[in-house]
């Protein structure tokens, strides 16, 4: 058996000291490839390929389109790859694993990271893809792609309280209709605090606000992850 002793969700040490750093190093390192392989990602791979399929007709047809009619259709590819990130804290084997020799938010970390780059690669695509057309190159992509991420960082908050309620560790069907109201309201926000906006309808504004909610989401989600679970009696 390992000489590392289990350690909780929280990070504590289920009996006898603390791992040393190298310790814990070497024991992070060997559960980052079960972690990768268990980490859902084929929901968030159907959910970009459909995000992608969104974009397409455009470029393959030739069509002329407005810069905010490209951005509504950017705007349902970032729907879609935030409802695929829903799934990546699904974890089928959390109740046979409530020690672990590391803190749980350590694989919910390795699985963010896997999810980041599964879906920042079909966000890519996408954007390549509406690039394609002679009218599209002057769109705030970088504006888009905050907004990308934060609606990403709002999924994944809504996969960690779901993860985090479920005792069987399947937190999307808590996390889906989560970020799915959270886009509702979005779209019915008053003009003054407006996200959903086009290109000349203040614009610079909107995208502070994103930025706030950016920054707000990933506190929250390190909030939540940071959370100790209360130890189990009997």
């Amino acid at each position: 058996m390992s000489d590392v002793p289990a350690v909780g969700a929280s990070g504590q040490a289920a009996g006898g000291p603390v791992p040393r750093r190298g310790g814990r190093l070497r024991t992070v390192t060997a559960l980052l490839w079960p972690t990768s392989r268990a980490t859902r990602i084929l929901p968030l791979l159907a959910a970009g390929v459909v995000g992608v399929a969104i974009v397409t007709p455009p470029a393959v047809t030739g069509s002329f389109l407005p810069p905010d009619e490209h951005i509504t259709l950017l705007r349902l590819v970032m729907a879609c790859v935030g409802l695929g990130v829903t799934f990546a804290l699904d974890d089928p084997a959390k109740p046979t694993a409530e020690t672990l020799p590391v803190p749980a938010w350590l694989g919910a970390l390795v699985r963010a990271a896997l999810a980041t780059v599964v879906g920042g690669a079909c966000w890519a695509a996408a954007l390549m893809v509406t690039r394609s057309g002679p009218e599209t190159a002057s769109l705030p992509y970088a504006d888009l792609t905050r907004e990308a991420a934060t609606v990403a960082a709002v999924a994944f908050l809504a996969s960690t309280v779901g993860w985090r309620r479920s005792p069987r560790g399947i937190g999307s069907p808590l996390a889906a209709p989560m970020l799915l109201l959270g886009m509702a309201v979005v779209a019915l926000l008053p003009t003054p605090v407006a996200l959903l906006v086009g290109v000349d309808d203040g614009w610079g504004a909107a995208h502070d606000r994103w930025t706030y909610l950016l920054a707000g989401t990933l506190l929250a989600t390190a909030g939540v992850l940071a959370v100790r679970r209360c130890p189990r009696h009997g």
